[in-house]
């Protein structure tokens, strides 16, 4: 994921190939396609179906972790109040 990332931002394409062989999931890749396209970070390519195109809205400074889904946390630096400590002082 890191390499077809790498070439969207580079490139502005990227294999589509390499992305399903380390899915290797039908199910899984058609979730994944759906979306980085719903976001609008790629478009696939009309004249290649395995090749992706960068989208109007995929930014050189997009995380691979957050590429692959993983919600962005708080700023560095900063620790985040869990849950339990949030309740905790309502309570008091």
């Amino acid at each position: 994921m890191d390499d077809f990332l790498r070439d969207l931002k580079a490139k502005g394409s990227g294999d589509l190939n390499s992305v399903m062989t380390t899915l290797n999931e039908g199910g899984l890749c058609r979730e994944t396609l759906d979306y980085w396209m719903a976001r609008g970070w790629i478009s696939v390519s009309p004249s290649t179906p395995l090749h992706a195109l960068a989208g109007p809205n995929l930014s050189r400074e997009i995380t691979l972790r957050e590429f692959c889904g993983e919600e962005a946390g708080p700023p560095s630096g900063e620790s985040a109040e869990t849950e339990e400590e949030s309740i905790s002082d309502e309570d008091q």
